[in-house]
């Protein structure tokens, strides 16, 4: 079966021609034989397609295989050892803790610190995460589908993490220091989110946006937000701020324990 090239409208009769033969040749002769495996069907086909292929072409003295074998199977290349993978690029600029945001996948992957807010290039497919700077390979990680979390190479990271307090001033004190003044929940949260991360500095992102939120609702509803995340068992930014766009934290929400009404066909402790 040969296929009709791009752009080339007169390929469509000898492609549709083709087609036409193949229902003759193949199709119509087992329309009315029942198979009862799909290995058996696949079998009658490869047959039927041998001898298609092996019959003189009209007012000619060679077969397609003959043509096949003689001017095509020559130039063919062995088929490549790996699967074609397809690969998609993205732009993603280099954040202050050298990490970049794959967004497809929510997932950070590390680079070399010295590329700190430098413009990169996501290269990736099902398996590999490559990134690039001015077509120069600066970072190689497999590739990982877990949400909101991080990939970091240990060479990536500056020695003592010293960029960050020079530059920055971000350490685990600094976010704990400014914690203290919103409330005992609130440094609670920003504590448990600091010591979850495999490398502190991972946390610092979510810690700026918890500060963030201090100016646009308050220290109190902040609290109030932090200590509702606390017994729900779910410390993040994401939470405490769904929490507070809901006004979740203005509500008193109590949950009483029911208990069961004495009655015949409700078995008691004594039953177990």
């Amino acid at each position: 079966m040969q296929a009709a090239r791009v752009a080339k409208p007169k390929d469509k009769a000898s492609v549709e021609k083709a087609v036409d033969l193949a229902y003759k040749r193949i199709y119509a002769p087992l329309r009315d034989e029942q198979f009862y495996s799909l290995s058996e069907l696949n079998y009658h086909i490869k047959t039927c397609l041998e001898k298609h292929n092996s019959a003189l072409m009209q007012k000619k003295d060679y077969s397609r295989k003959d043509r096949f074998l003689q001017d095509e199977k020559p130039t063919l290349k062995p088929l490549p050892a790996q699967s074609f993978q397809v690969k998609y690029a993205v732009k993603a600029k280099v954040q202050k803790n050298y990490h970049v945001l794959l967004g497809q996948d929510w997932h950070y992957y590390s680079v070399p610190y010295q590329y700190i807010g430098k413009q990169a290039t996501i290269v990736y497919d099902t398996d590999q995460v490559e990134i690039y700077l001015e077509q120069r390979r600066i970072a190689l990680h497999r590739r990982n589908y877990k949400k909101n979390a991080y990939t970091t190479l240990g060479d990536h990271m500056p020695a003592n993490h010293q960029h960050y307090k020079e530059q920055l001033g971000w350490d685990k004190d600094y976010f704990l220091e400014k914690a203290k003044f919103v409330g005992e929940n609130f440094y609670a949260v920003v504590n448990q989110i600091l010591e979850s991360r495999q490398f502190t500095q991972q946390a610092f992102l979510s810690c700026r946006g918890l500060l963030r939120l201090i100016s646009k609702y308050g220290k109190d509803r902040l609290e109030n937000a932090c200590k509702i995340s606390r017994k729900a068992g779910y410390c993040s930014y994401r939470t405490i701020e769904n929490i507070l766009q809901n006004n979740m934290d203005k509500q008193s929400i109590t949950i009483e324990q029911l208990s069961l009404p004495l009655h015949d066909n409700i078995r008691g402790p004594q039953a177990y």
